[in-house]
């Protein structure tokens, strides 16, 4: 039973990390369209709004997963990395939800210290949630690594490349990509071998 409900859970949270970078993908293909960093108005406010929505979608499918990656990993060695990664996500989420509608409500001229506190604190949850990942070994340990280094490597590398603005939604949405896919593989496995496994304890039982 309580192997049903750990795959359960990583099927869950996988498919809510891959759906994320989906989402936000979307997001950069509409803001790619109408010209990028370098473009013109939207052609519309019904496109820009669904242009920024996305992002937004983006953010709560993320920090679904990400809470419910904590809940896999609260019993094992990153529980408390995860807990922490996990909190600070959903938190940077709510503001970066908070200034996405200060923009698309047209009152957010001075809503840009938002987004870099958002920027932040979402690269510093993802890295505590890679180091959970890498202290439970759930996931192959590279993608714990990888994870760190990505949110970590950007952290440091935006202010220097682009200090005007750094805020790019889809770097968020790369590491729970890499993250969500072995979650899914690693659920489907494991529902599949589940029917053999019951049938050896019977076996054994008689």
């Amino acid at each position: 039973m309580q192997d049903d409900w750990f795959w359960r859970i990583e099927r869950a949270a996988g498919l809510l990390l891959v759906l994320g970078f989906i989402t936000n993908l979307a997001g950069v293909v509409l803001f790619s369209i109408r010209g990028g960093a370098g473009g013109g108005a939207p052609p519309s406010f019904a496109y820009y709004a669904w242009e920024r929505g996305l992002f937004m979608a983006a953010i709560v499918l993320t920090a679904i997963g990400f809470v419910l990656l904590e809940e896999r990993l609260r019993t094992s060695d990153g529980g408390v990395l995860a807990r922490t990664g996990a909190t600070t996500y959903v938190f940077a989420g709510m503001l970066g939800l908070i200034a996405e509608t200060l923009d698309l409500s047209q009152a957010g001229q001075h809503f840009y210290p938002l987004i870099v506190v958002h920027v932040v604190l979402a690269f510093l949850g993802q890295a505590a949630i890679g180091g959970a990942l890498w202290q439970s070994r759930l996931l192959k340990p590279w993608i714990g690594w990888a994870t760190v280094l990505w949110n970590l490597a950007w952290l440091v590398a935006l202010p220097m490349i682009t200090p005007h603005d750094i805020y790019f939604p889809i770097l968020h949405d790369v590491m729970p990509l890499l993250i969500g896919v072995p979650l899914l593989w690693k659920a489907a496995v494991s529902q599949s071998i589940a029917p053999q496994l019951k049938r050896r304890e019977v076996d054994v039982s008689q």
